[in-house]
């Protein structure tokens, strides 16, 4: 019975030990969207906007240029290759709780992506998502094309700089 208490005690020791440890680091990443404004620049290997043009290799990879000009309220605008983004806006991804345990990026842009990214590429608009990290002046994420019901395909890999 002494056995089975100390026990108890110990891994509670163990669990309040590790709780404190977590609770006392410092939750890193308090940057806001004002900490984004500027031009961001880069390169980015495209293959197509959908997985059935990348699939199907309709067209030749190539890489792009994107550049996007970040407001201080958050309104992005720019160019993905070819196409323009539309309607873009930049929020903070993550609260406190996010940031502790390290659950999704830093922050999202979320708006339309405007004609074609590459010639041979799918025409029209597409929603897309840039859920992405921003960390030494550098902007690292992935674009994503959301589609009602089909999973969201990723179809460049950011790395920008300003």
């Amino acid at each position: 019975m002494k056995s089975m208490k100390t026990s108890l005690r110990l891994i509670a020791s163990v669990v309040l030990v590790v709780l404190l440890s977590i609770l006392t680091l410092p939750a890193a990443d308090t940057s806001t969207v004002a900490d984004l404004t500027g031009q961001w620049h880069g390169k980015s290997r495209f293959t197509g906007i959908n997985y059935d043009e990348a699939k199907q290799k309709q067209i030749t990879p190539l890489v792009v240029n994107i550049a996007l000009q970040i407001s201080s309220d958050g309104t992005v605008t720019g160019q993905v290759g070819g196409a323009k983004l539309s309607g873009s806006v930049s929020a903070v991804n993550r609260g406190f709780f996010g940031r502790l345990f390290r659950l999704k990026t830093n922050f999202v842009i979320e708006g339309k992506v405007v004609g074609a990214v590459a010639m041979g590429s799918e025409d029209g608009t597409h929603l897309v998502k840039l859920p992405f990290t921003f960390a030494d002046q550098h902007i690292g994420g992935s674009l994503f094309a959301t589609y009602t019901i089909k999973y969201p395909y990723p179809f460049l890999n950011i790395q920008l700089n300003r």
